[in-house]
C-alpha cells in the first residue's frame, strides 16, 4: 500500500464527454501530538515526516526554544502520534491554549501569539534575483506529489541559494513545521535560511518565522495585509509572487535590494 497516494477510480467529464478514469489523490491523516503525556493538538497532515511536524511544530509555536527541554519522547507512526515528555514552564503551554487561534490553512490547527522580539537583521542585504527565480522552479519541481496530485503544499530551507531541507503536506504550516523540524534536529542557525513557500504567506507563518529567527520568506503566491504587517513589526522580509520572471518584495524595501 501506498502510505501518500491512493489510487481510485473516478469520473471525468471534458469537452462534452463523460468517462471513468483513474485518478491519484494524496492521503489524509489525524496526527496527535501530546505533551507530558496530555493531549496538545490534533492535525490534519500528510503521513510523511510526522516525528518532524511534532518536533518542528512546538518550536514554530513557542512551546520549546532549545533542544535540550525534550527530555525523551515516544513516536508511534502506525498509530499516528507522538508525546514529548518536555522540561518546560508551565506557562507556556498554558500560553499556547489560552491565545491559541485557528490557523487559515489547510490541516489547521491552532496557532499561539507572538511573544518573543524581532528577527535578526538578515546578514545578505543584496538578493540575486535570476538565481531566486530558477530556484523556485527547481522547488516547485521537486514535489513529484504535487505534479501527480496537485493536493499538497512545499516548505524549503534554503542557504547560499541551494534547497537544504524539503517538505510536503496537505497544510502550508505544517509543510513549514517539517522543514524546521528536519532543520533543528541537525542543530542548524535557521537565521541563516530563507524559508519558500508555495502557498499563501499568512500571519501564521510570519508568526512562525519569528519564533525559528527566520529572515525572509520567499512564495510564488501572495501575502496577506496582516503577514505584512507583521513582517514590518517583527523584520522578517517578504517577497510574494516569485514566478514568471518577476516577484516583489513587500517588506525591508528599505534595507534589501535586488542585482
Amino acid at each position: 500500500m501506498d502510505e501518500l497516494r491512493l489510487f481510485l477510480e473516478i469520473m471525468k467529464y471534458k469537452k462534452g464527454k463523460a468517462e471513468f478514469a483513474s485518478d491519484i489523490v494524496i492521503r489524509e491523516i489525524s496526527f496527535r501530538i501530546f505533551i507530558n503525556q496530555k493531549l496538545l493538538v490534533t492535525i490534519s497532515a500528510l503521513p510523511s515526516d510526522l516525528q518532524e511536524l511534532g518536533t518542528g511544530f512546538l518550536w514554530s509555536e513557542g512551546l520549546i526554544t532549545d533542544l535540550l527541554e525534550i527530555k525523551d519522547f515516544q513516536f508511534d507512526p502506525q498509530e499516528k502520534f507522538i508525546n514529548f515528555n518536555l522540561n518546560i514552564p508551565d506557562d507556556r503551554i498554558r500560553n499556547f491554549q489560552e491565545t491559541g487561534e485557528k490557523t487559515s490553512g489547510c490541516g489547521s490547527s491552532l496557532s499561539a501569539a507572538i511573544d518573543n522580539g524581532a528577527v535578526q537583521a538578515f546578514s545578505v542585504k543584496t538578493l540575486e534575483a535570476e538565481k531566486i527565480l530558477t530556484l523556485m522552479k527547481e522547488f516547485i519541481r521537486s514535489s513529484r506529489l504535487f505534479g501527480e496530485t496537485g493536493g499538497v503544499h512545499i516548505a524549503g530551507l534554503i542557504k547560499n541559494y541551494k534547497i537544504i531541507y524539503f517538505a510536503e503536506d496537505i497544510g502550508r504550516h505544517n509543510a513549514v513545521d517539517k522543514v524546521a523540524g528536519k532543520a533543528i534536529s541537525d542543530k542548524e542557525n535557521l537565521s541563516e535560511h530563507i524559508l519558500f513557500c508555495s502557498g499563501r504567506i499568512s500571519s501564521e507563518i510570519v508568526k512562525k518565522a519569528v519564533r525559528l529567527h527566520i529572515p525572509l520568506i520567499i512564495s510564488k503566491s501572495a501575502p496577506t495585509s496582516e503577514a505584512i504587517r507583521l513582517g514590518w513589526e517583527y523584520k522578517v522580509n517578504l517577497i510574494g509572487f516569485a514566478r514568471n520572471e518577476r516577484m516583489n518584495l513587500y517588506t525591508g524595501i528599505t534595507e534589501l535590494t535586488f542585482t
